[in-house]
């Protein structure tokens, strides 16, 4: 990962991953590419909330790429706290792990990688050097998550995974790969939970 980035993830979430002990000079050494980087924040900000929330000690152990998928380890929290972690790991495989555009898991050399269309062919690896943080898509995903947490509970992952008559037979947890998806799924489930009809 892009070392400014991954100063900025350190930077704002350095008790998630560091002991007390950590001088500021350190680098957590995300083992994936940078298109992953707001999936990690937003998926990072749910969990330091929520572990503030419940007083809860949590620290992420290693975040790297496996099998075209985001693989985020940890020790400590809940059941939240695992399920959020396990929701990004399955909408990591609708985002291109090297521009964060939405994207599937194919094949590349032997290889599950998630990739969009631009970056889905064995040459196109070039790195996107240009990726900012897209603080909108963060907000509406910590957003919709902590819905889909507080609305099925221990259902959480399973609900994200499988196909919904309610979104036209997508799943969830490719709907979360983008801004958009995120707000229709948190606007239908406020619509669920508040009585209104849908």
């Amino acid at each position: 990962m892009n070392n400014s980035i991954e100063m900025h993830l350190v930077t704002h979430y350095r008790s998630l991953l560091f002991t007390q002990d950590y001088c500021g000079q350190s680098t957590f050494g995300f083992e994936c590419n940078d298109g992953w980087a707001n999936l990690i924040e937003a998926t990072l900000r749910l969990t330091q909330q929520h572990a503030e929330l419940k007083a809860l000690d949590v620290k992420v152990t290693q975040a790297k790429e496996k099998f075209g998928q985001l693989r985020i380890y940890h020790r400590g929290g809940d059941e939240s706290i695992g399920a959020a972690f396990e929701i990004a790991e399955s909408v990591s495989g609708s985002v291109c792990e090297m521009c964060g555009m939405p994207g599937g898991a194919i094949c590349i050399d032997g290889w599950l990688q998630a990739r969009c269309g631009h970056h889905s062919g064995p040459h196109q690896i070039a790195r996107d050097e240009n990726l900012k943080s897209d603080e909108n898509y963060i907000a509406s995903y910590v957003e919709a998550v902590n819905l889909i947490l507080s609305f099925f509970g221990e259902g959480a992952v399973l609900w994200v995974q499988q196909e919904r008559t309610a979104f036209a037979g997508r799943r969830p947890c490719g709907m979360l790969a983008t801004e958009e998806g995120c707000q229709t799924i948190f606007t239908f489930l406020n619509r669920l939970e508040h009585g209104v009809g849908v």
